[in-house]
């Protein structure tokens, strides 16, 4: 996998999970992602940093099955309005 396939990966999982947090529509401010090492497939893991009324920031791991950390990213989502 790419270094670019595993950032698009990234980031399409963080905007979810932004979405998600924010119970609303969210839209990525910035985006901040280390590539560690080579993989050729792995997992995303998540996790909210923390929240305010108009933001969401967010960060997240790519990790191989084996656990080595591929990749970091983290990132600021502005919150849009109220998910339909």
């Amino acid at each position: 996998m790419t270094d670019s396939a595993i950032a698009a990966r990234l980031v399409n999982a963080i905007e979810g999970a932004a979405d998600r947090e924010a119970g609303a529509k969210t839209s990525l401010v910035s985006v901040t992602i280390d590539m560690l090492a080579n993989a050729d497939a792995g997992t995303i893991e998540t996790h909210l940093t923390r929240k305010t009324r108009t933001l969401v920031f967010m960060s997240a791991e790519f990790k191989t099955d084996a656990g080595q950390r591929i990749a970091n990213v983290s990132s600021v989502h502005k919150v849009l309005g109220h998910a339909d």
